[in-house]
């Protein structure tokens, strides 16, 4: 099998593969090519710009074909995050012959793609295809693409975004979601991993909440970073954290953010007004960060910090419930803190820290 551009002397049989293609789609119940499908006027086009490659089988025969982009305007806006900036190639219209169907030809067509990629300095592959073209995800899959999110074809038709790193150097990138939908939390993971480019979950395209039914902080950021992972295709980072304090038999542990029922001040208000008389006053926060992913790789690492609730708030700093928490690494309150003092000794830090040197 050869990669190579087609000449206008292929046109006839690039014609009959892309309307065996438009058919087969039709045949999945796929809305895709039905409305505004290839024509042979645009094929003999982008041969003759240049842009028309074909896969060509040993015999002569016409296997599969695509074209080959350097720019593509519907990639300037996506509902999520490409991986990288700067050149890449798109890859549009990949259609194999009946014929042909089963004998790895897409993954012939992408080869050639990312060879091509890396002789013109691209840093990736961008590609798209129609929500309900299962088949064309599984190729993607297969080939290395990841799901980045959505983009809208002349501004109003539908397509999930895909992009597959061809170089080195981009290939070494940390990219990573937060899930979480706290900006306070990643705001947290970008000071403490520096080395990481740390997505939004909004970024790269999940929206919705994931309902915490774990008992420990453990289970908790497990359950969010997995289902974060499975619906963006990418790394997924998650928290789950709290404040454990002694008297009260380690509560609020994993029910910290909803202690009260209220907002951050309601929960404080609540600390104060159920510690009120009581002498031991000793406290931790306990953090479990959770990476999962896409391909069922897992990591967990957990943090600590010791301290004492204090009997009234002090500092404006930070959020939840610092302002009560007397840290005895800082002889301060975290509210009191500034953000690198408490990063260096946060229980989120220190946990940030630990999956940084699994990694």
């Amino acid at each position: 099998m050869r990669f190579e551009r087609a000449t206008q002397a292929d046109a006839a049989a690039i014609g009959r593969i892309l309307q065996e293609a438009r058919r087969f789609l039709a045949s999945q119940g796929v809305d895709q090519w039905q409305q505004n499908g290839p024509t042979p006027e645009e094929t003999s086009e982008h041969i003759s710009r240049g842009v028309q490659y074909l896969v060509r089988a040993e015999n002569g025969a016409v296997a599969g074909v695509c074209i080959i982009l350097d720019r593509d305007p519907d990639y300037d806006a996506i509902e999520g995050a490409w991986l990288t900036q700067g050149k890449y190639l798109a890859v549009h219209r990949v259609a194999v012959a009946p014929e042909y169907r089963g004998h790895g030809i897409p993954d012939v067509i992408y080869r050639g793609a990312e060879a091509l990629a890396g002789s013109c300095g691209a840093a990736s592959l961008r590609a798209d295809t129609h929500r309900d073209n299962a088949r064309m995800r599984r190729v993607f899959a297969r080939n290395g693409f990841v799901f980045c999110g959505r983009v809208f074809l002349g501004g109003s038709e539908e397509r999930l975004a895909f992009e597959k790193i061809c170089t080195q150097e981009h290939a070494m990138e940390k990219k990573v979601v937060a899930a979480t939908g706290n900006k306070n939390k990643v705001r947290e993971f970008r000071e403490v991993l520096k080395g990481w480019t740390v997505l939004t979950a909004a970024e790269a395209g999940f929206s919705g909440d994931v309902e915490e039914t774990g008992s420990t902080f453990a289970e908790n950021a497990l359950i969010k970073a997995r289902a974060v992972a499975a619906a963006t295709h990418l790394p997924a980072l998650a928290d789950d954290s709290g404040l454990c304090v002694a008297a009260l038999g380690g509560a609020p542990g994993v029910y910290s953010a909803r202690y009260s029922g209220g907002d951050d001040a309601d929960n404080r208000a609540l600390l104060l007004k159920n510690m009120q008389g009581v002498s031991d006053r000793r406290a931790y926060f306990a953090s479990a960060i959770a990476l999962c992913f896409p391909d069922g790789r897992e990591l967990l690492a957990e943090g600590r910090t010791e301290g004492e609730i204090l009997e009234e708030e002090r500092g404006e700093n930070g959020f939840g419930y610092d302002c009560l928490f007397f840290s005895c690494d800082l002889q301060k309150s975290f509210g009191e803190a500034s953000d690198a003092e408490k990063n260096g000794v946060s229980h989120r830090g220190r946990a940030l820290r630990a999956l940084e040197q699994m990694l």
